[in-house]
This record gives structure tokens, sequence and C-alpha cells, in this order.
């Protein structure tokens, strides 16, 4: 139950911070859903951010599995032999922490992150209300630094479970306040999206090296009890 909390905490709180840069990203798609739907656009927008949800939560229970299935591999099992066993090597907190350096210093270097490209979810948004709760399921396929970031923490939860109470934690805060900013008409504002993207590479830079701490803890030596 700890361990359920934690993942549900900590998606919470990469949700709450993303939150200046999916305004900025995903408000748009937002917004032309709105559009396109004014007649019923709150239950057109429901209907999206439920399928987003669902996409989410999905991904995050496959990536959390990956990082299960990474944990219990040939590398694990070469980690408890010997006297003093070696604590399991948990590859699943290396691999996010490498992704981490990855998309900072990516970030670094474009100084700032790119606006994902989303044109082909489009189509989702003028069909019909089925079809636009697909599109938001879909948009747990839009390339966008944020959202790599989030699956590689859900690796790092390193169960499946674990992995999708993550994701889950962090796209229901993102869209509490996405459909609220959007339904009063409001949106951040810019200089708050501007903020985060100075931010960003920091941001995954720092969480980058706290999961490269944790590996090295983990594969330091028991204690003899």
């Amino acid at each position: 139950m700890e361990q359920l909390i934690a993942a549900i905490i900590l998606g919470a709180g990469i949700g709450f911070t993303a939150i200046p840069h999916c305004y900025a990203m995903c408000g748009p798609l937002h917004v032309s859903v709105c559009a396109l739907h004014r007649e019923n656009s709150l239950k057109a927008l429901s209907l999206f951010n439920l399928g987003r949800i669902a996409g989410y939560t999905l991904a995050g229970i496959l990536f959390g599995a990956f990082g299960e299935f990474i944990n219990i591999g040939p590398a694990h099992f070469c980690c408890q032999v010997g006297l003093n066993p070696v604590r399991g090597a948990l590859l699943s907190l290396l691999f996010p922490g490498v992704i981490m350096f990855f998309i900072a210093f990516y970030a670094f270097r474009r100084k700032g992150l790119k606006a994902p490209k989303s044109n082909w979810l489009s189509r989702f948004f003028s069909g019909g209300l089925g079809k636009l709760t697909v599109g938001g399921a879909c948009t747990s396929l839009i390339p966008c630094g944020m959202l790599y970031a989030a699956f590689a923490m859900a690796v790092g939860q390193g169960s499946w479970w674990k992995g999708g109470a993550f994701m889950l934690a962090f796209v229901v805060t993102q869209t509490f306040f996405m459909q609220l900013g959007v339904s009063l008409g409001r949106l951040v504002d810019k200089k708050w999206g501007a903020r985060f993207e100075k931010a960003f590479p920091w941001i995954c830079l720092m969480i980058g090296i706290v999961y490269c701490v944790l590996f090295v803890l983990r594969i330091s030596p028991a204690e003899n009890g």
C-alpha cells in the first residue's frame, strides 16, 4: 500500500509540475475539441479527456511491466550470489536515469521543447463522440519530451501496477486543470509556460541524478544481518 501511495503522489506531483507545459503544448488540442463540438463542448471535452486517461494509464501499465521485466532478467539473478549478496540491480532505475539525462541534454541544446506534432489527431476530432474518445487515447502516442519523461519514470516504478498508478495520477492531475482552464476560458499565462521550458531541462537532470543514485544504492552490498 505504501508503494502504491508513493507512486500516486509522485505521479500527481510530476503532473502538477507539468501543467504549464501541457497548457502550452496540448491546450490547442482541447480548444479544437470544444470549437468543433460547440453544441456539446463540455461532453466532447470530457470524453476526449476520458480517452486520455485510459490511454495514459494503459501506457503506464505497459512501461511499468517493462520495468518489472528487466528487474527479473539475468542482471537481477546474477546479483543474488555470494556470501554477501548484492541486491537486485534494478536496471529499471538506471533506464529512466539515462533517459532523463538524454531528454535534459536535448532540451538544453534545443533551448526548450518543440511542440508535439499532432496533425494526425485532427481526423478524430471531427468524428463522433466515440471517435473523439479514441483520439484522446491516441494522445499517448504524441511525441512529447514531457510525456517521454513520464514514461521513463513509469518504467522506474518497477511493476505494472505501480506504473499504471503513476501514469493515472499524472494524467488525472493534468486533466483536472486542463479541463478546468478550458471550461473557464482561461489558460495559464504564457510567461509560466516559458518559465517551465527553461526549468524543464534542469528538472530532468535532477530526476536523472536521483534515479542513478537509487540505482547505485540498490547494487551496494547488503549489510550483514
